[in-house]
């Protein structure tokens, strides 16, 4: 356990393992605790971006003035800032977190080892033998994985408008995406991902931040990383769809103005919470004598160093 001030180097000398090619941000996620007078029992989880090929942490620094442990979950290896409080919060509660986080940009390449079996399973807003007849048909003629991975990719961002108008949208429903035909990016993903395990296509879905400059980050971006043929593409069909003339590029590669928080639907923290899994998340979640609470509230910042 920790408590007040933590600093953590990832890698002995940051400035000589940097790569100069690579995107630098430097990130800072606010969360406030709200009073909870009658508590006997506050439990916090705060997501902490994940490391991958295209992404590392360099710095990380926690403010807490309580107790935590840095944990990671099994499933997906999502890592989680555990804060366990005993007794009542007398007053608002500040925790920051600051990172230094370096981003690449994702093309096709050649896999080094084979993909967990999760990434062909069914998810409960994102059904798999539902979409097998459609997937076989929109795949139809396709010899290999990447020749279907495209059909799919071409069919979603044709079947689909980004529209954020009405109720529905955001929850990452895929049998609502594909009849609505409209979302946002959880939406349009959450139908890619059912099409591509459909069809025997490894996917995951990874949820994030866009970086569009520096200041308050508002709302959040998600992507998939889908593996055919033995390769790794990343695929981001809303911004396809939201600017055509990106089309091609997005089939493949994802530019290097995000940053990943989680990976995975249905989410099972570390510890585990005591209520359902998680659809997605990327903001701190709180439980209150072992009940979900509404009393945390979520902020980021972020600095383009480079």
């Amino acid at each position: 356990m920790m408590r007040g001030f933590f600093s953590a180097l990832i890698g002995a000398l940051v400035l000589l393992t940097q790569n100069a090619n690579a995107a630098l941000y430097e990130l800072k996620e606010v969360v406030d605790l709200k009073p909870q007078p009658k508590a006997k029992l506050v439990e916090v989880w705060i997501p902490v971006p994940y490391e991958n090929r295209w992404q590392k942490i360099e710095r990380m620094e926690v403010v807490s003035p309580y107790s935590f442990q840095l944990l990671k979950e099994s499933e997906y290896g999502d890592r989680f800032i555990y804060i366990r409080h005993e007794g009542p919060l007398k007053e608002p509660t500040r925790i920051t977190v600051k990172l230094l986080v370096e981003r690449e940009e994702v093309k096709p390449e050649k896999l080094t080892s084979k993909p967990p079996l999760r990434y062909l399973l069914p998810d409960r807003l994102v059904p798999v033998d539902k979409f097998k007849v459609l997937a076989e048909r929109i795949t139809a003629g396709k010899k290999t994985d990447v020749e279907k991975l495209k059909a799919i990719y071409n069919y979603v961002v044709s079947h689909m408008k980004y529209d954020k108008s009405g109720k529905g949208w955001g929850r990452g429903d895929a049998i609502w995406a594909c009849d609505a035909k409209r979302g946002n990016c959880t939406d349009f993903h959450s139908l890619f991902i059912a099409l591509c395990r459909a069809a025997g296509i490894p996917a995951r879905f990874q949820i994030g931040l866009p970086v569009n400059g520096s200041g308050e980050v508002k709302g959040y971006h998600c992507w998939v990383l889908a593996y055919p043929d033995g390769f790794v593409y990343g695929i981001d069909a809303s911004e396809a769809a939201k600017h055509p003339s990106l089309r091609k590029y997005y089939f493949g590669h994802l530019k290097d103005n995000r940053v990943g928080i989680t990976i995975g639907r249905d989410i099972l923290l570390a510890p585990a919470q005591h209520g359902s899994r998680l659809n997605f998340t990327y903001k701190a979640y709180e439980e209150v004598d072992l009940k979900p609470s509404n009393g945390v509230q979520t902020y980021y910042f972020v600095k383009i160093i480079r």
